[in-house]
């Protein structure tokens, strides 16, 4: 009697093809995914649920637009990398599960503050705390990136008619 395969080996290394460190080293493309997907699915329901809203068919358009572009770079990005080698490296396991797993979280954290906040002013948060956890920058360059990203792409959302939360905020 034969013994079940518990492993499945490439042929050029024989490694196993789904080692944990090979596993953890695409978390983040899941996980960009999962956010994309989860984007078209509530794009589609906003455009499904809320028909007698005005401005609703554009704004979910607008969300399932970003999902969607979401999917495409990052399905682009992972073809990129499985051809460039960058998938068969060994790595840490700690290092790769990490950061996408905390910037998930603080994406939660931001979804959750949007709106009691409002828009800008968390969005200057959320990407103040990115740009400090993630980034080598100092105080200075981590205001005025955050400041000039959260007031840019409010005038921008408003430009395109978007409602968005105003919370503590009057702006946007």
């Amino acid at each position: 009697m034969q013994n079940p395969v518990t492993e499945l080996l490439v042929e050029d290394n024989l490694e196993p093809a789904f080692s944990m460190p090979i596993v953890a080293s695409h978390v983040d493309t899941l996980l960009l995914l999962l956010v994309g997907v989860a984007g078209v699915a509530d794009g589609l329901r906003v455009i499904l649920t809320k028909m007698d809203t005005v401005g609703s068919s554009s704004a979910g358009g607008w969300i399932v637009l970003l999902g969607g572009l979401l999917i495409a770079a990052t399905c682009v990005h992972a073809v990129k990398a499985v051809r460039a080698g960058q998938n068969t490296v060994a790595v840490a396991v700690d290092d790769e599960v990490r950061q996408p797993v905390v910037a998930l979280a603080m994406l939660l954290v931001y979804i959750a503050l949007i709106n009691p906040l409002g828009y800008t002013l968390s969005t200057a948060l959320f990407m103040a705390i990115y740009l400090r956890v993630f980034g080598k920058y100092g105080v200075l360059k981590i205001a005025t990136i955050s400041i000039t990203f959260a007031l840019a792409s409010g005038w921008l959302w408003t430009i395109m008619d978007m409602m968005l939360p105003q919370g503590i905020l009057p702006w946007p």
